[in-house]
C-alpha cells in the first residue's frame, strides 16, 4: 500500500500543468499584455504631442526671428498700419522698399479689421514689387495663427500709440495644440 501511494505521488509530480494552472498563467499574461499595450499607447500619445509642440515652437521661433529682424531695420517714421487695418504693419526698409505684414485667410472676403475665420497665415507683401495684401500675395512667414478676434490666446500685431514700439503675439494652433510666443520690437531707425 505504501508503495502504491509513493507511485501515485511520483506520477503526479511527473505529470504536466493542470488546466487551472494553465488558465491562471494565460490570464496573468493577458493582463500583462493589456497593461503593456496601454502604457505603449499612452507613451505614443505623449510623444506625438511633444513632437507637435516642438514643431510648432520651431516654426514660431523662425517666424519671430525673421519678423523681428525685418522690423528692426524699418526706416525712420515709416511704421504704420496698412490702410488703418488692425493687426497689419506697414514699414519701409532702408532701401525705400515698402512691406506689409498681414494676416490672411482666403475664406475672408477682404483684408479688413474683421477676422471671421479661425486660423490665418502671416504673410509679408512687397508693395513696391506689386504684391497686394487683398489677394494674399507675398511670402508666407507662418501658418495656422489663431484669429485676433479669438479668446486668448490670440494673434496680434500692434503698434504703440507713439509709433516706436511693436508688440508681436503669435499663437499657433495645430490639431489640439496651441503654442504662443510674445515679444516687443523697437526698430533701430525710429
Amino acid at each position: 500500500m505504501i508503495e502504491n501511494s509513493q507511485h501515485a505521488d511520483n506520477c503526479r509530480c511527473k505529470s504536466g500543468f493542470t488546466l487551472l494552472e494553465t488558465i491562471i498563467v494565460v490570464s496573468l499574461l493577458s493582463v500583462l499584455v493589456a497593461v503593456s499595450a496601454h502604457i505603449f499607447v499612452v507613451g505614443l500619445r505623449v510623444w506625438s504631442t511633444g513632437s507637435m509642440r516642438t514643431e510648432i515652437r520651431e516654426d514660431i521661433s523662425y517666424a519671430m526671428d525673421k519678423t523681428v529682424r525685418d522690423l528692426k531695420q524699418a526706416a525712420n517714421a515709416s511704421l504704420q498700419r496698412y490702410n488703418a487695418i488692425a493687426h497689419t504693419l506697414q514699414y519701409d526698409d532702408l532701401a525705400g522698399n515698402t512691406y506689409v505684414l498681414y494676416l490672411y485667410n482666403p475664406a475672408d472676403a477682404s483684408v479688413d479689421s474683421t477676422y471671421g475665420e479661425t486660423l490665418y497665415n502671416l504673410r509679408k507683401a512687397d508693395i513696391n514689387g506689386g504684391d497686394s495684401p487683398a489677394s494674399g500675395d507675398g511670402m508666407l512667414i507662418l501658418k495656422d495663427l489663431v484669429s485676433p478676434d479669438a479668446a486668448a490666446p490670440a494673434t496680434s500685431l500692434t503698434i504703440d500709440p507713439g509709433g516706436t514700439q511693436i508688440s508681436l503675439d503669435f499663437a499657433v494652433q495645430r490639431n489640439d495644440e496651441t503654442v504662443e510666443i510674445r515679444t516687443t520690437v523697437r526698430p533701430r531707425n525710429l
